[in-house]
């Protein structure tokens, strides 16, 4: 049995088993697709369902805080935006003017634009005319009975400061003092008391400059007490963030969880593994509302429908399992029936016919296969054994017409030798000439080892380097391994004949002949360094309509292709004044 043979026998799967794949798998591809579909669905569905909600809720969350914040700035707009107010505050007043203004004008307006506001708000005026005098709160006085009880309660307080008071101090030295700016930020303390300020200038409409800074100072909490984390559903996290993803407040559960402690450290927060996220801008402030969501807690129903999708998928696959053991059983018993006779066929036993009971495909299969035995028995002898002789016949008639070829050229040369008197060299072209036919006739037979050839080709080389007087130079470089093999009888000596006959180019020309094995292939290559050939004649050599040129060449193409198919042959690649390359090309072959 051959490697060949041997690699199919290991790789055979029986048609049951290939019937029984091809079901489970025509059968299982819907079942894991739906089941699939059916569970990326619903967890998607469950998720975005989810999603929409807190989305909803966090929505609300954000609207309220912004509602809350526009009735801050609501009331900030109350001193911003009253040009009476600006013209008195930049005003020059002698000392009996300053209590009247204060008193009737100045302090009334700041008073009802700190109440304007629902929340409790700190209010601070800061002015650039000093001759306005400060009027401000002492905290400890407000509410001592609460603080006495520990609680921090303050109510609302407004207050007036000369500008010099903060000029100094870097967050104002940063901040933004034309006509439309306002701005959210920690000032001072605030960020350890929990608070916040509001902040833009008080202009003058006349020159539209800074005459001063209304600062609205409000505690996070009164903003935000909407931002809790019970809204959201066990384990969630809820808090805000500023313009630069830092923490500005969270939920008393965010503020505990170490998780978040985790992430939020300089103050930056970032996402945790585990959470879906939900983000809320905040319209009226550089901010923004963040949910985290645990994904566990949305993942229970899709972890229920993944768990019932399996059960069905594994207790369809049980049912579709047995019926298509089944189904592969009927069939592959019809088709064993066909698969014995088509042995039997193959081994050539022509008489061997399949009978198949009923009316179905498989009947009409044996119908088809006994008149194709019938048929081919018929012809086997009329088709099949004539084109066997005429192969071989054109195998014979090509081999006859190499050696008189050679013979020719050869009794030539002696011929030649016998006329110049060189007794002892024709004597050594007879002897080698008869040494020649001797290998070469082998009995008649056209089929030889590659060893012969390889001899035959030397024999040749030996009575043309008697010709030459030594200017022949050969190197030989043969694989050991690949004589044993067999090929077509003289095909070397063709090319060697062709290189001494056309391709000198100077006194002494050098052949080289190699034998080796590449794959599943004998390659035999020949190699000179004389004058070298065209592309176009090396077209015309292997053209099998050409009829003057190479026909050597050409009927040891021909001989290959004859024996052992179009895809072997003489391949020949030249360049003009370095010489040829010929190559032969036949599988690895013995008989």
């Amino acid at each position: 049995m051959s490697l060949a043979t041997k690699t199919r026998s290991n790789a055979y799967i029986p048609l049951r088993y290939k019937l029984l794949i091809s079901y489970l798998l025509l059968v299982m591809t819907p079942v894991i697709v739906i089941g699939s579909y059916s569970y990326i669905s619903s967890v998607q569905s469950s998720e975005q369902h989810t999603r929409s909600n807190l989305e909803i809720a966090v929505k609300q969350i954000g609207s309220n805080v912004d509602y809350r914040l526009a009735d801050i700035i609501r009331g900030s707009d109350d001193i911003f935006s009253d040009q009476a107010l600006s013209r008195i505050l930049s005003g020059y007043y002698l000392d009996y003017e300053k209590y009247t203004i204060m008193t009737q004008y100045i302090l009334p307006k700041i008073e009802s634009a700190v109440n304007l506001p629902i929340l409790d708000t700190k209010l601070s005026v800061y002015l650039n005319n000093t001759n306005i005098s400060e009027f401000y709160y002492i905290d400890e006085f407000y509410f001592k009975g609460e603080r006495e009880k520990g609680q921090e309660e303050r109510g609302r307080q407004y207050s007036i400061f000369h500008l010099d008071r903060i000029k100094d101090k870097e967050w104002f030295k940063t901040l933004p003092m034309t006509y439309e700016d306002k701005e959210w930020k920690q000032i001072d303390d605030d960020a350890a008391k929990g608070n916040i300020s509001f902040l833009r200038p008080i202009i003058n409409y006349e020159n539209l400059m800074s005459i001063g800074l209304i600062n609205m100072n409000v505690k996070l909490k009164d903003i935000f007490y909407d931002v809790d984390f019970t809204k959201l559903g066990d384990d969630s996290l809820l808090f805000v963030i500023d313009g630069n993803n830092h923490l500005l407040y969270a939920s008393s559960r965010t503020e505990m969880n170490p998780n978040l402690l985790t992430v939020a450290q300089d103050g930056y927060v970032g996402q945790p593994d585990g959470y879906m996220q939900i983000k809320q801008p905040i319209s009226n402030m550089n901010a923004s509302i963040v949910a985290w969501v645990p994904t566990s807690s949305f993942q229970e129903n899709s972890q229920q429908v993944r768990n019932l999708t399996i059960l069905i998928c594994f207790v369809s696959l049980l049912v579709l399992t047995l019926i298509s053991w089944l189904m592969s059983r009927y069939f592959s018993k019809r088709f064993m029936k066909l698969i014995r006779s088509l042995k039997a066929f193959k081994e050539g036993d022509f008489h061997k016919r399949m009978v198949v009971p009923g009316n179905d495909e498989f009947s009409q299969i044996g119908d088809a296969f006994n008149d194709m035995a019938s048929n081919m028995e018929k012809l086997i002898d009329e088709v099949y054994l004539s084109k066997l002789e005429k192969k071989e016949v054109e195998l014979q008639v090509l081999h006859s017409q190499m050696n008189p070829h050679f013979l020719y050229n050869t009794f030539s040369s002696i011929s030649r030798m016998a006329k110049l008197g060189e007794i002892d060299k024709m004597h050594e072209m007879v002897r080698g000439l008869a040494k020649f036919y001797r290998l070469s006739l082998n009995k008649g037979e056209m089929i030889i080892s590659i060893d012969k050839e390889v001899q035959i080709i030397q024999s040749y080389v030996d009575i043309q380097r008697i010709k030459f007087a030594d200017r022949i130079i050969v190197e030989y470089d043969i694989d050991q391994d690949t004589l044993g093999y067999d090929t077509i009888k003289f095909i070397l000596q063709p090319f060697v004949e062709n290189v001494l006959e056309h391709a000198w180019y100077d006194d002494e020309i050098h052949l080289f002949i190699r034998v080796a094995q590449e794959g599943d292939e004998i390659v035999m290559e020949i190699r000179d360094n004389g004058i070298g050939m065209k592309e176009e004649t090396i077209e015309q050599v292997l053209d099998p309509s050409e009829k003057g040129v190479g026909y050597g060449i050409r009927n040891v193409d021909q001989r290959i292709k004859l024996q052992f198919g179009k895809t072997y042959g003489v391949s020949i690649t030249s360049s003009i004044g370095e010489g040829t390359t010929v190559r032969i090309r036949f599988p690895k072959y013995a008989r």
